[in-house]
């Protein structure tokens, strides 16, 4: 069903037609949080697009115009690392070997690997998504954006280079950024250890001064067989040989305690990880400690600074390990703080690659797989303690999987700290779904907010756009393409000039292989001079230096024209095949529209060869390749090129950064000659960064060629700095990058913002704020994302002074497997949510996301809790429609309801007008959970109590006004409930929609309305207590072991409890229950009294009905439907004869039978058999 409806939508182009009928509507903003194609979508990606989707039907469906493209997130290193893998490689030195263009170029083509299974899953859940016009983030325009931003961010002093210990990973070569750190934190366990620090023993003649200057704390061991030791604890030994310090508490009590021949220094609080036999020989504040001096542990390194004493620290506590702290500042965040106040050395025995280095006799291994041998290393010294088994939140390599490492080093940061009190000001004005994240996770994450690593030592990505002076160490961002081309020019002057007209001009013949015959015309030598005159007279002085033509006869012909006219001998003309025309294969000599009509578009013509020839991105390349040439044989010439129109507005589209469709658009704006024959035009002396095919491309290798003077020293070169920007920012960034802001917005503001790249005023700012989608109304992916995703698009807007980019945002919890644990292939608890969908359909694992849990709690995944979903959403409205379409009057309907008399019918009026009204406050509040939940209860009103308590005014239809008027409710009820329910379960209301004979998509339809009027609340509560008492008389009647079908006499319900007086309602109660009367007693507590007691004649009636059941089934087992008229044939025994012959008459109605004929059951071809308590009876039905 749900692949039938796809396929009509695709027909029908559904999602085309809702955003051209609410083209005019309120603006609704959503933005796409953009995956990575390069990995496959899990149960999370299909559960957030679900969500999505919830939403953005409901507001298109109030009115709202809600737009909404794809993205696709295409840097970093999870690209990288699948490249690697696939070269079999693994250090940064082995990519710059393997070469970066080659590198980046796969890294580009991979973004792509598993694009169809993203389409297929996005198509197949139903996600309207426009992924024909996704932003891309490797696309220059969208690069050219996030430049802009980065050089706005330095020009207001926010990016700056500093060194500091940041999150390393030693695999991948680069530093992490804070938010990048908390996707990778695993539970683990680590050895700790305990490490003695020897204090420096003093020579007898300073012990007078040490005994004065330490108040005696560390001179009464006059005995030389007695150490002191600080007892220092760390779970990282490998940053042991990097120690220069230890810090205390100044304020924190410390004792010395001994045993036998050695005395250990430790916190009071700690003295418990002594063990046993210590005895505490004096105590002491932490101040008391400051300066003392011990011994280096590892003497490896020489320090070039004082070092090796004992330091203040108000970040040590006494809550673990001893109470003492080893700093090593290159591998610690407050080490480094520590060293930079105290004036200590930074000694950095670890390379790069997480290896120590030649000083350190562990060189070569891996630091943490150091630690066994730098333990057994201690333990030769006797400075090794204990150790201990630590477990505890230890932080990964979110892209490789290797232990992080805290390292000292150069990098680029954007100071978000300072930026601290404003992003939490923003946060405020955010709706948080769960709101507890607001203050929670998110906004305890942004209280601690941390400058922004933001560079990467990596090559598949947005290159920093920052360059330095080589000669006086300037530093500039360049903020556009264009202020980059006036920066860094070719180094030699071009004049591109297309040939004369020639002979096959003339005819309209397409000639491209240079045949001989094809000369210039009179025309073409005529205006070939007249040209060059006009040239002459317009660049006076200009003469050029090198003349270099095409090898065809047309253009070395006015190659000789050009060489004539300034002077220049012919055999000083350079022929160069580079430049010439396009290939045209099997056109060649044909008439010029045959080619042009064996493509469909200009864009085609750069992907489409013809045979034997050539495409324009082909010829794009060559041309390219030309200028590239030159530029590496001359420097400060003008070249003059004589050459075709096709190889003309290549080269000039190439110079000028244009991509294939602006490419195209300038060919359209010329008309049918881009350059008119004999014309002369100068190309764009801007040098920008081609790639081999000769189109912009700003990412390493191609951007780092790219040099220009210093304005500052008028000496140095300004070369690009070599990193890469977080990953991160690419995607903080899409509000403006997708829509290529501020370039796009605004002609005046455009030539602004691309003169300089940053010179915008505020005025312009907001003024081109407002032509963009900002900020997004919506947006929601996992709870990850909190510190991911969601933080840095409001660390991007604060950074830029642009308010929220956000205003609502749900954060979803992850799926589990039933038992709460994290999916995995490998643990073989991976449930394909697509698998799912195929079995019970998709719409019923959306019903579940939905309403399963709170949208941020973890969803322990369970295939029966989908099966539930599917019979509580899916089923349930097929079965309500069924029902409408076997028994609802067929003919013409009112347009307006009538006046109900029917007390049931007024009840489920009022019931879908409140349901409307709370499922449209839910979702107007992002909750989905309580909008699917109160949509739930209504299916269920619909279904189980107004379906089955209609059932005889449908079936029967003894009152053909009545059975009308009923009919007009419940389908009016049944429309009204499909449209409530068509953003949740979007294909089986589209199926029932459509099977009622409506001729367009119900998603086109407007979200019901809730008539106020129509809502009795008192009538709906009631109803609740006679649906109350029912269900106590049910419990009753199963206490009893007494089946529904059997009437009873009486029910009795208290007064008390049941304050219900109508008789409609008693009645409705009888019938649901099946008893022949109802009384309230008033004396009764609480609760329903049931007689239980069973007549003959209630006997009897029970009997016929569990025999017009069993008939009533097998109609429908054989196809038959209420229109089928059918003669029953009977054969009866025991209490059944009786029955029969007085209940005959309902029984025809009921069973919609002419007819019944008594006859011998060996009479019966294949008679069915019904066998109750004291009865049998065979029958079978005639069809007639």
């Amino acid at each position: 069903m749900e692949e039938e409806v796809l396929a009509w939508w695709e027909e029908k182009k559904v999602f085309k037609q809702v955003l051209a009928q609410r083209k005019k509507g309120k603006l609704f903003v959503f933005y796409e949080g953009p995956p990575t194609a390069n990995g496959m979508p899990h149960p999370g990606h299909v559960m957030g697009r679900c969500f999505k989707d919830l939403f953005l039907r409901y507001k298109s469906m109030q009115g709202y115009f809600v737009p909404r493209h794809a993205g696709w997130d295409t840097h970093g290193l999870p690209v990288e690392i699948e490249i690697e893998k696939k070269l079999g490689i693994a250090k940064k030195a082995d990519i710059e070997k393997f070469g970066v263009g080659e590198f980046n170029r796969l890294c580009k083509e991979s973004v792509w690997n598993y694009k169809d299974e993203w389409e297929k899953m996005t198509h197949r859940i139903g996600f309207w998504l426009d992924m024909d016009h996704p932003y891309i983030t490797y696309d220059a325009k969208y690069m050219e954006t996030l430049w802009w931003i980065i050089a706005r961010i330095f020009e207001k002093g926010l990016l700056v280079e500093d060194y500091k210990v940041m999150p390393y990973c030693a695999r991948c070569g680069t530093g992490l950024s804070s938010h990048e750190l908390a996707l990778g934190y695993k539970t683990i366990k680590d050895t700790s250890i305990y490490v003695k620090f020897p204090l420096v023993r003093h020579a007898p003649e300073e012990r007078v001064h040490e005994k004065a200057k330490h108040k005696a704390v560390f001179d009464e061991h006059d005995d030389p067989s007695v150490r002191e030791y600080f007892l220092v604890w760390t779970t990282t030994p490998w940053t042991l040989p990097a120690n220069v310090a230890l810090a205390v508490h100044p304020d924190i009590t410390y004792v010395k305690a001994k045993k036998e021949n050695e005395v250990l220094i430790v916190a009071h609080n700690r003295i418990s990880v002594l063990g046993e036999g210590w005895e505490v020989t004096r105590t002491m504040k932490g101040k008391e400690l400051l300066g003392e001096r011990y011994e280096q542990l590892f003497a490896f390194l020489a320090p070039d600074k004082e070092a090796f004493f004992v330091v203040a620290g108000d970040f040590v506590s006494a809550t673990d390990g001893s109470g003492i702290v080893h700093l090593a500042p290159a591998y610690g965040v407050d080490d480094m703080e520590a060293a930079k106040k105290y004036g200590l050395p930074v000694l950095h025995p670890v390379l790069e690659n997480g290896q120590f280095s030649s000083e350190i006799p562990w060189q070569g291994m891996f630091v943490k797989n150091a630690d066994p041998a730098i333990v057994e290393d201690l333990k030769g010294k006797n400075l090794f303690f204990k150790e201990e088994i630590y477990e505890h939140e230890y932080p990964f390599c979110w892209r490789c999987d290797t232990p992080i490492l805290y390292y000292a080093r150069k990098s680029w940061f954007i100071t978000m700290s300072g930026l601290r009190e404003k992003l939490i000001e923003n946060n405020k004005k955010i709706n948080w779904i769960p709101a507890h994240i607001k203050e929670g996770r998110f906004g305890e994450w942004l209280a601690q907010a941390k400058d922004w690593a933001f560079s990467r030592e990596r090559y598949w990505g947005t290159p920093l756009p920052v360059w330095r002076c080589d000669g006086c160490g300037k530093i500039e961002a360049v903020g556009s393409i264009a202020e980059l081309g006036e920066r860094s020019q070719l180094k030699n002057r071009y004049v591109a000039m297309r040939h004369g007209q020639a002979m096959f001009n003339a005819k309209r013949v397409a000639e491209t292989s240079g045949r001989a015959e094809n000369h210039l015309t009179k025309k073409g030598i005529q205006e070939s001079k007249a040209s060059l005159a006009r040239f002459a007279k317009k660049n006076k002085g200009v003469v050029p230096d090198i003349i270099v033509a095409s090898p065809f006869p047309r253009t070395q012909e006015t190659a000789r024209i050009a060489a004539e006219y300034f002077g220049i001998a012919p055999e000083r003309i350079v022929t160069d095949a580079a430049i010439a025309e396009i290939n045209i294969g099997v056109f060649d000599g044909k008439p010029v529209k045959e080619y042009h009509a064996y493509f469909s578009s200009y864009e085609e013509k750069f992907e489409k060869r013809p045979q034997d020839g050539e495409n324009v991105r082909d010829l794009r390349a060559r041309v390219t390749a030309f200028v590239r040439r030159m530029e590496e044989e001359h420097s400060g010439k003008t070249i003059f090129i004589v050459s075709h129109e096709y190889a003309v507005w290549m080269l000039e589209t190439a110079l000028e950064g244009f991509d294939v469709a602006e490419s195209v658009a300038a060919k359209k704006k010329k008309g049918d000659d881009y350059i008119a024959t004999g014309e002369i035009r100068a190309l764009p002396s801007t040098r920008l960064p081609l790639d081999e095919n000769g189109f912009l491309d700003l990412h390493k290798p191609h951007i780092d060629a790219i040099t220009f003077a210093c304005r500052a020293c008028e000496k140095g070169i300004m070369r690009r700095v070599p990193e890469v920007c977080d990953v991160w920012f690419d995607s903080g960034a899409m509000p403006f990058a997708q829509a290529h802001w501020p370039f796009a917005q605004g002609k005046s503001a455009k030539v602004k913002a691309r003169s300089d790249g940053v010179s915008l005023s505020k005025t312009d700012l907001k003024k081109l704020m407002k032509q963009i989608s900002y900020p997004a109304d919506f947006i929601t992916e996992g709870v990850d994302q909190t510190r991911g995703w969601f933080y840095t698009l409001l660390a991007v807007a604060t950074a830029l002074d642009a308010g929220i980019p956000y205003r609502t945002v749900i954060s979803q919890g992850h799926i589990l497997d039933k038992h709460g644990k994290k999916m995995s292939k490998s643990k073989k608890n991976y449930t394909d949510p697509l698998a799912i969908a195929d079995k019970y359909g998709i719409d019923a694992l959306r019903w579940y996301f939905f309403v399963v849990n709170p949208v941020g709690e973890p969803k322990r995944f369970d295939e029966k809790d989908v099966l539930d979903a599917q019979r509580k959403s899916v089923m349930m409205l097929i079965n309500i429609g069924n029902f409408l379409a076997s028994y609802a009057y067929a003919g013409r309907m009112p347009a307006t309801l009538p006046a109900q008399k029917n007390l049931l019918d007024r009840w489920i009026i009022s019931r879908v007008n409140h349901a409307v009204a709370a499922v449209t406050e839910a979702m107007d509040a992002y909750d989905a959970q309580t909008a699917g939940r109160h949509l739930a209860a209504l299916l269920d009103d619909v279904s189980n109590w107004y379906v089955r308590r209609s059932r005889e005014r449908f079936q029967l239809a003894e009152d053909a006004r009545d059975h009308k008027d009923a009919s007009a409710v419940l389908r009016m009820v049944f429309e009204k409930t499909l449209v409530l329910a068509s953003p949740f379960i979007p294909f089986t209301t589209e199926k029932l929609w459509l099977n009622m004979g409506k001729k367009t998509s119900i998603h086109l339809e407007k979200y019901p309305s809730s008539d106020k009027k129509r809502i009795d609340k008192k009538l709906e509560y009631d109803m609740m207590h006679i649906r109350e008492a029912a269900s106590m008389a049910f419990k009753a009647r199963a206490d009893a072991r007494i089946k529904v079908r059997q009437p009873l006499g009486m029910l009795t319900i208290s007064g008390k409890a049941f304050a219900v007086a109508h008789k409609e309602l008693l009645r409705l109660l009888e019938e649901e229950v099946n008893v022949k009367e109802v009384v309230v007693d008033g004396a009764l507590a609480e609760g329903v009294r049931l007689d239980t007691a069973i007549t003959p004649a209630l006997h009897e009636e029970g009997m016929m009905r569990e025999i017009t059941r069993h008939i009533q089934q097998a109609r429908k087992d054989d196809g038959l439907t209420k229109k089928d008229s059918v003669i029953l044939r009977c054969a009866v025994k025991g209490d059944a004869a009786h029955a029969f012959e007085t209940g005959s008459e309902r029984l025809l109605q009921r069973v919609v039978a002419r007819t019944i004929e008594y006859v011998a059951r060996e009479a019966m071809k294949s008679p069915r058999e019904i066998e109750g308590e004291k009865y049998h009876v065979w029958f079978e039905i005639q069809k007639i």
